[in-house]
């Protein structure tokens, strides 16, 4: 089988949570969508959190058990397409994100060095299991980098 998929966080899909919209969204999703990339959009804690939407996501304590659980359910999502023998090029991460920041994350009041809780726990999930996938960081203000990751995703698949 050669199917390819991606996960995505959620607000790069679903613009209506974030603070700051990225208009660009439609060329990622044209992109995936030519090179029949399959999308998988990873669940919000910002929405699933405690059964309601949280605006603050600062205080990343409180995602915590939240982000644990979900990790596992994410992982072994990855691990059935893998074992269906599907190609899965990444999950992409959300820079500044206190969730889904991959290297760097707004404390609330800066951007610091850091792994958003989300992230932290996929990656210490996927660690638990021995296998790794890319986990790409994203610069919703840069497009064209956006874009250029996923290719170079594409041509190491």
């Amino acid at each position: 089988m050669d199917e390819k998929i991606i996960f995505v966080s959620h607000c790069i899909l679903n613009q209506s949570i974030r603070n700051e919209k990225f208009s660009k969204i439609k060329e990622v999703v044209k992109l995936l969508s030519e090179t029949d990339v399959g999308i998988v959009q990873l669940p919000c804690p910002k929405i699933d959190c405690n059964g309601k939407f949280i605006k603050n996501t600062t205080n990343v304590k409180i995602y915590k058990k939240y982000c644990e659980k979900t990790s596992v359910i994410i992982v072994n999502t990855i691990k059935k397409y893998l074992d269906a023998d599907f190609k899965v090029l990444g999950i992409l991460g959300v820079e500044f994100s206190p969730i889904c920041g991959v290297y760097r994350i707004n404390n609330g009041r800066k951007n610091i060095p850091g792994k958003g809780a989300l992230i932290k726990e996929i990656e210490n999930e996927m660690q638990k299991r021995n296998f790794q996938v890319p986990i790409i960081s994203t610069n919703l203000n840069n497009v064209f980098s956006i874009l250029e990751k996923i290719n170079i995703l594409l041509k190491n698949s």
